[in-house]
């Protein structure tokens, strides 16, 4: 990864590497990708040398994105995953849309845990910020893709048929 690559970190969502930068750090000099993140009024610092273990990526491919997507409508059968939100992979947007799609589809628990509520969340807003950046989809389709709610369709099940 590079100055100016879009990436995606699994607790921040989405930005631009704005620098790579040097700095010592109890006694040891380490580089950092420096990520501002004008929606929380913060930066972000990756250790280059760990980003990979604390999850940062570069966002997806549209075409992805677009299996995400047929995930997302039912088009396409989810990844199956182990422990439901707890083992989920927050790196894998295919993951990330079979699990939304899976909590959709189940029967609402009449006390829903709190950190289940919390891991969904998260899951839809990582998504949902990725969806939005690289194929360009407005916020009421994202929105209505994810919460299942009906959209008029335009053609064929693509990205250009949400946007």
């Amino acid at each position: 990864m590079q100055i100016g690559d879009k990436v995606i970190h699994p607790r921040y969502g989405v930005g631009t590497i704005g620098a790579i930068e040097k700095r010592i750090q109890d006694g040891e000099c380490r580089s950092y990708y420096v990520i501002p993140k004008p929606s929380i009024c913060s930066t972000i610092f990756v250790p280059v040398d760990a980003a990979d273990e604390l999850g940062l990526r570069p966002v997806s491919t549209p075409d992805t994105l677009n299996e995400a997507i047929r995930i997302l409508s039912g088009d396409m059968d989810e990844p199956s995953v182990e422990g439901g939100l707890r083992n989920l992979c927050w790196n894998d947007p295919l993951e990330l849309a079979g699990a939304i799609r899976r909590v959709a589809s189940e029967p609402k628990s009449r006390y829903p845990k709190v950190s289940e509520q919390h891991q969904l969340k998260r899951a839809k807003k990582l998504l949902a910020e990725e969806l939005s950046v690289v194929l360009g989809m407005s916020e009421e389709n994202i929105t209505a893709l994810i919460e299942r709610a009906p959209v008029v369709e335009r053609g064929p099940n693509t990205a250009a048929h949400w946007a």
